[in-house]
């Protein structure tokens, strides 16, 4: 009988398989609740391969949340639509179990060792490319606040689930949250 042949793995397949599995559990534990062992179970490999491909937990989060922190969907129509554009879209997200980018950097906003990372990234990947689209000389304020406005109403709606319409119904917040919206892409 001829020796058994080992098994080949497929590194990109591997490192796929724990990127997945890293942004489900940064998404719904936090940076901190978040542990490599759990990773790896669901990636189903050895957790000596997050280190291996990744280095830390670090490497990983920087690997499997922060280039997913982008706006590009937001920014792809015209500015002079984007406050009910984007109000229609906050609105028709629930509490969904599947992975958000925004969700998972609400989560990992309290870990004082996720923060600089997290910082650095919205700046270069959120607040800087809405400001190139605004006018004026306030637009990097102007997107801070929009931004702002947008993870708040996430945070509140999607991880806290607070009720945030009213007694009209999602009509009367999206409309409200559509207008603040545009005012501050309006305001020069």
């Amino acid at each position: 009988m001829p020796p058994a042949t080992p098994k080949r793995r497929n590194a990109e397949k591997t490192q796929q398989a724990i990127l997945d599995a890293a942004r489900q559990t940064f998404f719904e534990k936090g940076y901190d609740a978040a542990g490599t062992r759990e990773m790896a179970d669901r990636a189903n490999v050895n957790v000596a391969l997050i280190n291996r491909y990744f280095g830390s937990k670090e490497g990983l989060f920087k690997k499997a949340i922060l280039p997913e922190l982008n706006i590009e969907f937001l920014l792809a129509g015209d500015m002079a639509d984007f406050g009910q554009r984007v109000a229609n879209m906050f609105a028709a997200k629930t509490g969904e179990k599947e992975f958000d980018p925004l969700v998972a950097l609400l989560r990992a906003s309290t870990s004082k060792e996720a923060i600089p990372l997290l910082r650095q990234t919205v700046e270069d990947q959120i607040i800087k490319p809405l400001a190139l689209r605004l006018n004026g000389n306030t637009a990097h304020e102007r997107a801070s606040l929009i931004v702002t406005q947008l993870a708040g109403y996430d945070l509140l709606n999607r991880v806290v689930d607070v009720q945030t319409t009213s007694t009209g119904g999602t009509e009367d917040m999206v409309r409200l949250l559509g207008k603040t919206l545009q005012d501050l892409v309006d305001r020069v």
